[in-house]
């Protein structure tokens, strides 16, 4: 998608409220792991949950419809609809003029509800946690990887960027990934805090990417816990880099698949 204009004729930028950290649109960065911003501790969580055409359509959908935060357990509410618009920067045609910036294209899950846009502002609620307010700074909308990008927008626990995608891969498996970076608030939060707010908000990442494989029933709020049973969850390796904020984890385990078509690799 392209980003709107202005009145002014300037490209609008896709951050429409405050964010609570500086390096907006860096999740989508190939070297997250090696190179977070400063600080900040990355992570990545992929999970096959299938393989063909059919599965990723389903799993995008799902994704795009809030799906993955439902099947976690994850309320979402506050939602007010972004306009789709958010900076890429400038595109030109093969005679360098500069193009104006096309409307983003609508898409709509089974039962009607519209895909998440860019600019979307909305609440989430963790059982034992704070609601958080987020901010979807990007999506994605591409033939083989769908996702978008959410951003904090305040202080009341880990803070940074996290990124959902849904990949379907050139050997016809299907993958759900979550990757970002996190970093204790400004606010002062250090020591065990905030090393527990990190490895929380990790741990409810996992979960999302777990609610996409096929077979998952929603968790109802308050009892997310639920979800390390649902196919592809159990034997993983919770190795996690909350315990040495700002120091990335690169190792990667596989697993076995599943019944329900599982196996996964974890980078943090």
């Amino acid at each position: 998608m392209s980003g709107a204009r202005d009145a002014g004729g300037r490209r609008s930028s896709h951050v429409e409220m405050p964010v609570a950290y500086a390096a907006v649109g860096a999740s989508k960065a190939a070297d997250l792991l090696r190179f977070p911003p400063e600080g900040t501790t990355p992570y990545e969580e992929r999970l096959r949950i299938g393989s063909g055409q059919d599965r990723f359509l389903l799993a995008s959908s799902l994704l795009m419809t809030w799906g993955a935060q439902r099947g976690a357990g994850i309320e979402v509410v506050d939602v007010v609809r972004g306009s789709g618009s958010h900076y890429e920067g400038p595109s030109f045609d093969d005679d360098g003029r500069p193009q104006a910036a096309g409307a983003p294209e609508e898409h709509f899950g089974p039962d009607g509800e519209p895909y998440i846009l860019a600019g979307t502002t909305a609440t989430i609620r963790v059982d034992g946690q704070d609601p958080r307010a987020i901010l979807v700074v990007y999506t994605i909308d591409e033939e083989r990887r769908v996702g978008f990008a959410w951003g904090t927008g305040d202080e009341l626990g880990a803070v940074g960027e996290q990124l959902f995608t849904v990949e379907h891969r050139d050997d016809d498996t299907v993958w759900a990934v979550a990757r970002g970076f996190l970093a204790a608030p400004k606010s002062g939060l250090f020591g065990l805090k905030a090393r527990a707010d990190i490895a929380a908000a990790l741990d409810t990442a996992k979960r999302q990417v777990q609610a996409l494989a096929p077979g998952v029933i929603p968790v109802p709020a308050g009892a997310a816990a639920m979800i390390d049973d649902a196919p592809g969850a159990a034997d993983r390796d919770h190795r996690s880099s909350a315990d040495d904020v700002g120091d990335a984890v690169t190792g990667v385990i596989h697993l076995e698949d599943s019944e329900a078509g599982g196996s996964a690799e974890r980078s943090s």
